[in-house]
């Protein structure tokens, strides 16, 4: 997600000039469940990892070396000097975007006499985009202002 990522790399950046040793935790998104019966689970952001398997994913952490710690913390610097207001996951890259980025999207799901909350719920469960409910709202009530 977007607002990890953007954690990792600003982290990155306070550790750039320190000994600090970081050691990262890759959690899989997405991965092929066996029990208790075979399924592709997709978790839609870490809030969903299941208390019980952390320490499982605790056992996969890894020594982050101090060239990609500087390489993320270029990555941080170049997006502090964009100064954009949306940060977004682009075909595996964080590109800053403009506000009105998704507003597209939003805009087919607005329907005549469909409650807000309805579409702000549709957009979470269907789209993981890493974006908090107060941000649709924010967008949606914008959109509908200016239609007139």
């Amino acid at each position: 997600m977007p607002d990890d990522w953007l954690g990792y790399d600003w982290l990155c950046q306070q550790l750039a000039d320190t000994d600090a040793q970081l050691r990262q935790v890759m959690v899989p998104l997405s991965q092929v469940i066996t029990r208790p019966g075979l399924a592709l689970q997709t978790l839609s952001d870490l809030s969903e990892v299941l208390p019980a398997d952390i320490a499982h994913y605790l056992q996969l952490a890894q020594d982050v070396s101090k060239d990609e710690q500087r390489a993320h913390s270029y990555e941080w610097q170049a997006l502090v000097v964009e100064n954009a207001p949306l940060r977004v996951n682009l075909n595996g890259h964080l590109v800053s975007a403009p506000e009105d980025f998704y507003d597209s999207l939003l805009e087919r799901q607005i329907q005549p006499g469909r409650p807000i909350v309805q579409i702000i719920g549709e957009m979470l469960i269907r789209y993981s985009l890493g974006l908090p409910d107060w941000w649709y709202r924010a967008r949606l009530q914008h959109i509908l202002s200016t239609r007139g």
